[in-house]
C-alpha cells in the first residue's frame, strides 16, 4: 500500500486504491505508513466500521452505507457524523435499507444535511460469492479464540482464522469443547468477531443440543457446520 501511494502521487494512476475487507488491514497504530491519509485516492470496503482505525474513519470523505442492524456499528457512523442524538432515528432507517438502496452520511451536498437514502442501480455483472476466502483470513491476536478448559486455564492452542479454528476443533480434548459448548463460547464468537449470524445460529443449537444432552459428536458437528457454510474443498 506504501508502493501504492508513492506512484500515485508520481504519476496520477491509479484513479483509487480500492481496499476490500479493509477492517482487517487498517486496525493497526503504524495506519500511516500505510496510506497517505491525504491522497484522497481511496475507496474502503468493509462490513465492519467500527474495527478501523480512527485517524482513517476521519478521513473518509463520502461514507456510502448498506443495511446495518449491529448497534456498535449504527453508534460509530453516528460519532464520525458528530451529528447529535440521531441514533435511534439512524437505526430504524439502516435496518430497513433493501438489497437495491444505501444511504449517504450528513457531510456531503448531496446529503442535504441528513442520512439520505436512495436507490442503487442494477449491478451490470453478476455476483459470485467465494465463501471460501474467508476461511483464511487472519484475525488479530485479541480476537482469536482461546481454547481453555473448564476452570479458565488456556490449554497453550488457539485459533486466528476459521480454518484454523475447524482443525482444532478435531484435535480440542472433549472436556475442553464441552466447557465452551456449555457456556456458548463458540456461537459468541462466531458472531462476535465474524458477523457471520447464520453459521453462529447454526452453532447455538449444537451447543444448545450439548447442553441438553442429545449431541454424540461435538467436534464433528461443529466442523460439519463450518464446511457447510463456507463450502471445504475435499482436501481441506
Amino acid at each position: 500500500m506504501p508502493t501504492l501511494a508513492a506512484i500515485r502521487r508520481t504519476t496520477g494512476l491509479p484513479h483509487r486504491i480500492v481496499v476490500d475487507e479493509a477492517h482487517y488491514f487498517l486496525h493497526e497504530p503504524n495506519i500511516r505508513s500505510l496510506l497517505d491519509l491525504n491522497l484522497g485516492a481511496y475507496t474502503l470496503v468493509t462490513y465492519r466500521l467500527s474495527d478501523l482505525h480512527p485517524d482513517v474513519r476521519a478521513a473518509l470523505e463520502v461514507p456510502v452505507v448498506k443495511r446495518i442492524t449491529d448497534p456498535q456499528e449504527v453508534q460509530t457512523l453516528v460519532g464520525m457524523a458528530k451529528y447529535g442524538k440521531v441514533e435511534a432515528e439512524w437505526a430504524a432507517i439502516l435496518e430497513k435499507l433493501t438489497m437495491s438502496q444505501a444511504a449517504l452520511l450528513p457531510g456531503v451536498s448531496e446529503a442535504q444535511g441528513r442520512l439520505r437514502r436512495f436507490e442503487l442501480l442494477p449491478r451490470m455483472t453478476s455476483h459470485v460469492r467465494h465463501k471460501a476466502k474467508y476461511l483464511d483470513v487472519q484475525l488479530i491476536a485479541e480476537q482469536a479464540f482461546v481454547f481453555t478448559t473448564k476452570e479458565g486455564t488456556r490449554t497453550g492452542a488457539s485459533a486466528r482464522s476459521l480454518k484454523e479454528f475447524s482443525s482444532l476443533l478435531k484435535t480440542c480434548p472433549a472436556s475442553v469443547l464441552g466447557a465452551h459448548a456449555e457456556r456458548g463460547d463458540f456461537s459468541r464468537w462466531i458472531a462476535g468477531v465474524f458477523h457471520d449470524h447464520l453459521l453462529a445460529s447454526d452453532i447455538r443449537k449444537i451447543e444448545q443440543r450439548y447442553r441438553l444432552g442429545h449431541e454424540r459428536s461435538l467436534a464433528d458437528s461443529l466442523v460439519n457446520a463450518i464446511h457447510d457454510r463456507y463450502e471445504f474443498s475435499p482436501s481441506e
